[in-house]
């Protein structure tokens, strides 16, 4: 099962050698995500970044950075609704019901959310049933190119698994974890070798 992180919203002490770590640990994509930031400041990060692993960090805000830094792909959402024209880059994007997913094959992948109650929102419930998801396996919704998104947690993976989600997609269960490098690569690890396992 593919792991996949989203940054915390903000910039956080010493992030970029924390996600250098993950990378150093296996980590093959991170969505960078910082809605209420500026593009110097992404800037600033991506700069923070060994360039061999610049290659493995997707934009979901500031597309035109990917003409100056060599990135994975982009990721269309609310904010950002549109590839920038003549991009060729991987495009992925952000579903909400089963029939965006469903219409969704222009796309390397796409995160369905939320799949579990959110660690991060709070008021973000479970959108789905048990039921509805594993129709939407049987019915090939739900695939390889279908992250799961929402609540993730080791405890919540292997239900993701059995949903038939290719990957799952983390944020609150790491960055909630604590304040410091030292908490965060532990969770990440665990995390990895539960997919790993999956």
């Amino acid at each position: 099962m593919k792991l996949i992180v989203l940054t915390a919203e903000e910039f956080l002490p010493e992030e970029a050698a924390v996600l250098n770590a993950f990378f150093g640990e296996g980590l093959e994509t991170l969505h960078l995500r910082k809605p209420a930031s500026g593009a110097e400041e992404v800037k600033r990060l991506l700069d923070s970044i060994l360039p061999s692993f610049l290659g493995r960090i997707v934009l979901h805000d500031h597309f035109q950075l990917t003409q100056s830094y060599p990135l994975k792909g982009i990721h269309l959402n609310r904010r950002n609704p549109h590839r920038p024209e003549g991009y060729t880059g991987s495009v992925s994007r952000s579903c909400h019901t089963l029939e965006e997913v469903r219409e969704s094959g222009a796309f390397q992948y796409v995160f369905l959310s939320p799949i579990f109650q959110s660690i991060s929102k709070e008021k973000y419930g479970q959108a789905f049933s048990d039921a509805e998801l594993f129709r939407a396996k049987d019915e090939g919704i739900l695939s390889g190119r279908v992250i799961a998104l929402g609540g993730i947690s080791r405890e919540t993976l292997p239900q993701a698994a059995a949903y038939g989600f290719g990957g799952a997609a983390i944020l609150g269960t790491l960055w909630k974890a604590g304040n410091t490098r030292k908490d965060w690569i532990p969770i990440f690890q665990d995390l990895r070798q539960e997919c790993d396992r999956l």
